[in-house]
């Protein structure tokens, strides 16, 4: 049997009931019903199909977020004795990632962290709008590339208090 689209019922709606055409009484109630039946249920399974794929989506999403934070290792700055002077050689034989964290443990009366440039770390100078951080127990996230820390109280950072990261 030939069907015609141009005589196909309009789509429904959740709860609506479908009226029965008038132009062509030849088509059987049972077919336009199999059809209401039939779009429906497609409407239905692309949408959710939709909110599967989103979902998924997701989740996906989350798994590679929490796979990365999962894999970023921690560092605390100058080992046990933490961020103080002559530091300058700890990150030498380290590898480190971007996304990993430096953990600057120190006393805030006496020292500060300064998240500098690279002229800033050559020169002991902080940069204006340079970050400061103040509270003794600073948690850094690395950034791709090289990372540059200094402590700006007066010479501090030229007697090696200052460190440079490159982060892979």
């Amino acid at each position: 049997m030939e069907t015609n689209p141009t005589s196909w019922p309009a789509p429904l709606r959740r709860g609506q009931l479908h009226d029965q055409p008038k132009k062509n009484p030849s088509t059987s109630s049972l077919a336009i019903k199999d059809y209401s039946v039939d779009f429906i249920s497609q409407e239905m399974v692309q949408g959710r199909g939709s909110a599967m794929a989103v979902a998924v989506t997701a989740m996906l999403c989350m798994m590679l977020l929490h796979f990365d934070m999962a894999h970023a290792a921690t560092y605390s700055v100058g080992g046990p004795g933490g961020w103080t002077f002559n530091v300058s050689g700890w990150p030498k034989g380290k590898s480190f990632k971007a996304g990993d964290i430096l953990v600057f443990n120190y006393s805030p009366a006496a020292h500060n962290v300064v998240a500098v440039n690279r002229a800033g770390y050559s020169s002991c100078s902080t940069p204006r709008g340079a970050k400061v951080y103040t509270s003794g127990k600073d948690r850094i996230k690395l950034v791709k590339g090289q990372n540059f820390f200094t402590c700006s109280f007066t010479g501090h950072c030229q007697s090696g208090m200052k460190i440079a990261v490159n982060a892979v």
